[in-house]
């Protein structure tokens, strides 16, 4: 992959390689500082919007109840029986212990549930990527560990491709360049005077409201001639 990238004074364009080297740089940086897995940091980062400062403002004022909240415990909830042979709280049907599978808390189901829960979530939208515990009481978070090992290589895929997207349209910072079919991203320095983008692709928009770039006219007046052009075009078709 190319990894171009174009230093520009207030922003920064990026292809899908410099976001996945910039993904995994702040979850191994979370991972470090905090002494915890790859695998925790990166759901810690999922809930607070990729914001590493967030993530060490929250855990360091609260450990506990950044836990809590997000689904990280430190021990099971519950011990799973040593027996040859366990019931899934999910089928009901009884399985052999290496045909069971848990997240943190402890709660045994089938791996052929699992690969079915996870399948359904992952298949419903992003929202898998904050994949709870299928026990109805419990909020034990779901990590890509189990999604490895659990789901199938199109569900894998699925979730790698939500997870990369995530970091860009959860991060306040970064935006998908509006152009269609265009695949790069910006980052940008909040608080630059100009709001102008040019991107790898040639569009040329605004950071703000993401029209095609208008300057010196203010993004509210554009908006406004956005608004009169298409409600003249509604009474022309009527």
């Amino acid at each position: 992959m190319c990894w171009a990238f174009l230093f520009q004074q207030n922003y920064t364009i990026l292809n899908e390689a410099n976001i996945h080297q910039r993904q995994e740089e702040d979850i191994t940086r979370v991972s470090t500082v905090l002494s915890i897995t790859r695998v925790s940091a990166s759901i810690l980062l999922r809930h607070y919007n990729w914001s590493v400062s967030k993530v060490h403002d929250e855990w360091f004022a609260d450990e506990e109840k950044v836990r809590k909240v997000v689904g990280l415990l430190e021990k099971p909830v519950v011990q799973i029986p040593n027996a040859r042979e366990l019931t899934c709280g999910i089928c009901f049907e009884t399985y052999s212990r290496d045909r069971m599978n848990a997240a943190s808390c402890g709660h045994a189901f089938c791996s052929a549930c699992w690969t079915g829960y996870i399948s359904t979530s992952i298949n419903d939208g992003p929202g898998c990527l904050m994949l709870r515990c299928p026990d109805p009481s419990c909020g034990a978070a779901v990590g890509q560990d189990m999604i490895n090992v659990l789901a199938s290589d199109d569900d894998k895929e699925k979730y790698t491709r939500y997870l990369l997207r995530s970091y860009i349209e959860d991060n306040r910072k970064t935006k998908w360049c509006p152009a269609p079919g265009c695949d790069y991203a910006v980052d940008f320095v909040v608080g630059s005077a100009s709001y102008d983008v040019s991107c790898h692709c040639t569009y040329s928009f605004c950071w703000n409201c993401t029209e095609e770039a208008h300057r010196p006219v203010d993004c509210g007046t554009v908006a406004q001639w956005i608004l009169k052009n298409s409600a003249e075009s509604e009474n022309m078709n009527w």
